[in-house]
């Protein structure tokens, strides 16, 4: 049992190192240099020897993929998922008691503030103005004759042919008709408002939900016919942690405090508007504070009550060193990078990374613009090791071993270089 053992070990590492070129790209950085095969150019040198790349037993560069960092910007975001708040929605109900005689709106339908939804019936209503306008009419013309009346005593006592008390009953008079005439007002103007209550139109612009009762039906004051809610603009409503109230509050004074919704699972369909509110409050259950955006929604895309995924953005961080997010190595006493010197070997350098925004780092320290960051090959590099770093290939021919990329738009002695993501700006061109 023994020998059989000792056989697959022995046949284990023989075949590991026969296959050690393709096992060194995926091992950690020292069993990488080991496994390396040594360059021929190095000769006695051997396994143990320091090779100019400074892998052991390798005499020759490691292909390396870099990128050139370069000074900029990152927005300040904060990811979420929230839900989508109407900026007005109310119920449609009935102010009078009646039977509904006709149904105008239908459901679903988009309504314009002051269309009419549902007309009670009206004819009882509609008698009542009517004879509210004959009593005027009656009255009015009581006041005419009344205040005729009056002018003809008035110069009948100025010149004597009649007495002050005949002047009197005849001002009296035409007092009592103009009190006729507006109780007559009043009570037209109250039975036009009955009049009104037998018709229920739209409050503002909106859209209506499905109609709970159809013509024919017995109605008192309050019973819900639809519900009204407005569909554009909507609220786009999310909490965010307490730690980030100071950030919030100064983004808000400086009104760069926008949020980007998107309805769940979507992937076209978005939305971008201010915030306008910050709660007054934090919620002590789950250590959040709320807030809501205003979106535009004029496409009818988000729908009230529908989940959908925020992105707040609260300014820009300025200041930064921009380098693509796979060329930053974290590790538990901070995060690293391959810095490939001008001299074409490797420096093993601790960052501080500030943001993280798509496929970008955002260092505040530790590295500075210019200086250019392995993002390929890490594996099998060490301090001190050599690397062989070429221009970039056309996209239409890839090339075979290595690249050079640039991560912000521009252009260097090497050819094209990459382009800014729209989530970064350079220095100078910071929004």
């Amino acid at each position: 049992m023994r020998r059989w053992t000792l056989l697959v070990l022995c046949l284990l590492l023989v075949g590991g190192w026969y296959e050690r070129e393709r096992i060194a790209p995926y091992a950690p950085a020292p069993l990488a240099a080991w496994l390396a095969p040594a360059d021929p150019a190095a000769g006695g040198h051997g396994a143990g020897g320091a090779g100019s790349s400074g892998r052991r037993g390798s005499g020759g560069p490691v292909a390396v993929v870099v990128a050139e960092a370069e000074a900029g910007s990152l927005p300040i975001l904060r990811a979420t998922v929230g839900w989508v708040r109407p900026v007005a929605s109310t119920v449609l109900s009935t102010e009078a008691t009646g039977v509904v005689a006709e149904i105008e709106g239908h459901d679903g339908a988009r309504v314009k503030a002051g269309d009419l939804v549902v007309r009670l019936d009206d004819r009882a209503a509609r008698a009542l103005v009517t004879k509210d306008e004959a009593a005027i009419a009656r009255d009015q013309a009581t006041l005419d004759a009344a205040t005729a009346s009056l002018n003809r005593i008035q110069r009948l006592v100025q010149s004597g042919a009649n007495t002050q008390q005949a002047g009197d009953d005849a001002t009296t008079a035409v007092r009592s008709a103009t009190a006729s005439l507006d109780v007559d007002r009043a009570t037209l103007l109250a039975d036009q408002v009955a009049l009104a209550k037998t018709e229920i139109r739209a409050s503002f612009d909106g859209r209506l939900g499905a109609i709970a009762l159809s013509a024919g039906a017995l109605v008192t004051p309050g019973t819900a016919i639809v519900t009204l809610t407005q569909s554009a603009p909507v609220y786009a409503e999310f909490s965010l942690p307490e730690n980030d109230l100071d950030l919030l509050h100064a983004a808000w004074k400086a009104r760069t405090l926008t949020a980007t919704a998107r309805p769940a699972g979507a992937t076209s369909s978005e939305g971008e508007g201010p915030v306008v509110f910050i709660d007054n409050a934090v919620d002590q259950n789950s250590g959040t504070i709320r807030l809501r955006a205003l979106l535009p929604n004029d496409d009818g895309a988000f729908v009230p009550g529908q989940s959908i995924a925020v992105e707040a953005h609260a300014g820009n961080r300025d200041g930064l060193v921009l380098v693509p997010g796979v060329a930053v190595e974290p590790r538990d006493d901070g995060s690293v990078v391959y810095v490939a010197k001008p001299d074409d070997t490797i420096e093993v350098r601790k960052v501080e990374v500030a943001l993280r925004v798509g496929d970008l780092a955002g260092l505040s320290a530790g590295l500075a613009a210019g200086e250019r960051v392995v993002t390929e090959g890490q594996g099998a590099l060490s301090a001190g090791a050599h690397v062989s770093v070429k221009a970039p290939e056309p996209a239409s021919a890839p090339a075979g071993g290595v690249e050079t990329v640039k991560v912000p738009a521009g252009a260097s002695a090497d050819g094209p270089a990459m382009p800014l993501p729209a989530t970064a700006s350079r220095t100078g061109n910071a929004t």
